[in-house]
């Protein structure tokens, strides 16, 4: 669906939407946030954060509950240039690190041979992948069955993650190897998490733990800084 019919489509499903617009980007909000939720401060903060170049790769934001959702058992998504966030927010901060983590995968979209074309992140994420088994095997967590090679998102590995091993004990366990539990699930996520270290976060933390990563942002920030300066 082209992403103009999109809108129209959503729009058309809700005649309450409530629309709003902040920098580049329109939001509607299909259901009804909590109550005191001030969205606004969202996107103050994610306008501040995220370089404008960056936010505009995105055409819209949808807020409320989608399909989708349970599909893939996920709070967001990117899709179609369009980011698809949950109603069900905490406060803003989360709602803030779910639209930042899918603006990742907006930038991967665009810019995703540049940012994965010398292997260096592949490079690293295996190698803790790697680093990641060696550490269960010791545990005596059975691992035949799993592929810790396979870089693309894998639902039996991401289950053995969340419900075997559990995220509390992963935290534990990988320590300056992983950013998060979270990040071990696909190269994808991985670099998405990343992303949103970087703007949310400690970037000198994000470096000496994926160094590759936070280089490449570097260099990706100031190469598209360089050029909207020529523009």
């Amino acid at each position: 669906m082209k992403k103009k019919k999109l809108v129209n489509y959503v729009k058309n499903r809700n005649k309450e939407l409530s629309e709003y617009k902040f920098g580049p980007i329109r939001v509607f909000v299909k259901d009804p946030l909590p109550a005191g939720f001030d969205i606004k401060e969202t996107f103050d903060q994610l306008l501040y954060r995220i370089p404008n170049h960056y936010l505009r790769l995105v055409d819209v934001v949808y807020v409320g509950q989608f399909d989708i959702f349970k599909e893939r058992q996920v709070n967001a998504v990117y899709m179609d240039g369009a980011i698809y966030t949950t109603n069900a927010q905490s406060n803003s901060k989360d709602m803030l690190d779910d639209l930042v983590h899918e603006l990742a995968h907006a930038l991967e979209e665009k810019y995703g041979h540049i940012i994965y074309e010398d292997g260096e992140i592949e490079e690293e994420f295996l190698f803790k992948r790697k680093r990641l088994k060696r550490i269960l095997v010791q545990k005596g967590y059975p691992l035949d069955h799993l592929d810790f090679e396979k870089t693309e998102f894998d639902r039996e590995f991401d289950n053995f993650l969340l419900e075997e091993v559990g995220y509390d004990n992963l935290r534990m366990l990988t320590i300056n190897v992983f950013i998060s539990p979270y990040s071990i699930t696909s190269l994808r996520e991985y670099f998405a998490i990343g992303f949103e270290k970087f703007y949310l976060e400690d970037r000198l933390d994000l470096h000496k733990v994926c160094p590759y990563i936070s280089s490449k942002l570097r260099l990706l920030e100031s190469s598209e800084e360089n050029n909207h300066e020529e523009r």
